[in-house]
């Protein structure tokens, strides 16, 4: 289970996010200042969501000097748009910026993709049941062997995975993959692409356990037991 640790001196909006992060399954911890915050990072947390302004101090200030020290990734949470605010805290260490006012269901999508991309840097690794992709090498192997794909197949295998368990639409999809190599890649080509990879992933095609479809909107990688 995932720890996260939620830094915000407005009580009413921190208990709103820890209610939420529970809701959701993660195990999350409260801090209104940055002192609170020093305190409940003598425990490991997989994710720091950090207010700006806090009463005791700038958060970019302190993220600044103590980045070593925090190396969960940081969200920065701020009412605080303006692009040179933005850029100062990417400088001081941030990981992602939501802007306030944010929803909780945005919130929670930045906090899965920042949690996914850390742990993809930590490990490359990703592994589900007799299938194992490393993202480093991109190469997927299957009850151990070495499963042979074309850099379409990859991306779109990539994109399935850092996005898992969540509808991709067709529009989605074919934005990221449109450029791979410099060629327009329409919806045709994308389903061609998804039956090549299927077939080279699934015991059985026709009855799919991974790639989903998802009726009139897209694609789903379904996955119970992947890390």
């Amino acid at each position: 289970m995932y720890r996260i640790l939620v830094v915000e001196d407005d009580a009413v909006l921190r208990n709103g996010i820890v209610y939420s992060l529970k809701k959701e399954g993660y195990e999350s911890v409260a801090a209104g200042s940055l002192k609170e915050m020093k305190e409940q990072l003598s425990r490991p947390v997989d994710a720091v969501l950090l207010d700006v302004s806090l009463a005791d101090g700038d958060s970019r200030n302190y993220l600044e000097a103590h980045r070593r020290e925090v190396k969960a990734p940081v969200i920065f949470l701020t009412a605080r748009s303006a692009e040179r605010d933005q850029i100062r805290g990417f400088d001081a260490g941030a990981d992602d910026y939501v802007t306030k006012p944010f929803s909780i269901p945005l919130l929670l999508r930045r906090l899965r993709a920042v949690l996914r991309r850390n742990a993809r840097e930590e490990d490359g690794l990703y592994r589900t049941e007799d299938l194992t992709y490393d993202f480093h090498t991109k190469t997927l192997k299957k009850a151990g062997e070495p499963v042979a794909l074309s850099r379409t197949e990859i991306r779109i295998l990539e994109i399935l995975i850092e996005n898992r368990n969540q509808v991709l639409t067709w529009e989605t999809m074919l934005e990221k993959i449109w450029d791979i190599d410099g060629n327009f890649v329409d919806k045709n080509t994308l389903s061609a692409n998804i039956a090549r990879l299927r077939g080279k992933i699934e015991e059985d095609r026709k009855n799919p356990r991974h790639i989903l479809n998802v009726f009139g909107i897209g694609y789903k990688w379904s996955d119970e037991n992947g890390k």
